[in-house]
């Protein structure tokens, strides 16, 4: 009779550890996730804070030269071009449309070269008008990042 006590007892401490890790286990992986929402969100806005800097910087440069071809150098990069150049295209309100020293598609490469995300961990999609090319949206696991229209340089979160 007391071995059977005894088996019940070891049981019922046993249902209630396991009920003990469960909870911790469900409230640490809601803390986890939420940690990792949190990252990705500041890694968006650092990805569109730096593309913003980069059109900023290359508008600059077309202000100043008024050329339809801005030049300037790559720094703090990890994959640069072999002089360290990068040479951007511009429409006439001066804001990049093309990165000439990219063998990348069009949104590919001014991603790839005017942030500093993995352009791997990033699909784009033209935005067409009128089957001409007026922008660009960059999306991470199916969620936007951003969108760049070359028309007037906005880069928004919508």
């Amino acid at each position: 009779m007391a071995n059977t006590h005894e088996s019940s007892t070891g049981l019922y401490r046993f249902i209630i550890i396991l009920i003990i890790f469960c909870l911790l286990y469900w409230v640490l992986a809601g803390k986890m996730l939420g940690l990792y929402d949190e990252v990705e969100q500041v890694v968006a806005k650092k990805s569109k804070d730096e593309f913003v800097t980069s059109i900023n910087h290359i508008r600059h440069q077309w202000m100043r030269d008024k050329q339809s071809e801005v030049e300037m150098s790559l720094v703090g990069q990890s994959t640069l071009t072999s002089e360290g150049l990068l040479k951007a295209r511009v429409n006439r309100n001066g804001f990049a449309t093309h990165v000439v020293t990219s063998s990348k598609a069009q949104c590919d490469g001014l991603f790839e070269n005017l942030q500093s995300i993995a352009l791997s961990d990033v699909n784009s999609v033209e935005i067409l008008d009128h089957g001409q090319i007026i922008g660009c949206k960059y999306y991470k696991n199916s969620v936007l990042l951003f969108k760049y229209m070359f028309l007037n340089g906005i880069v928004s979160s919508s």
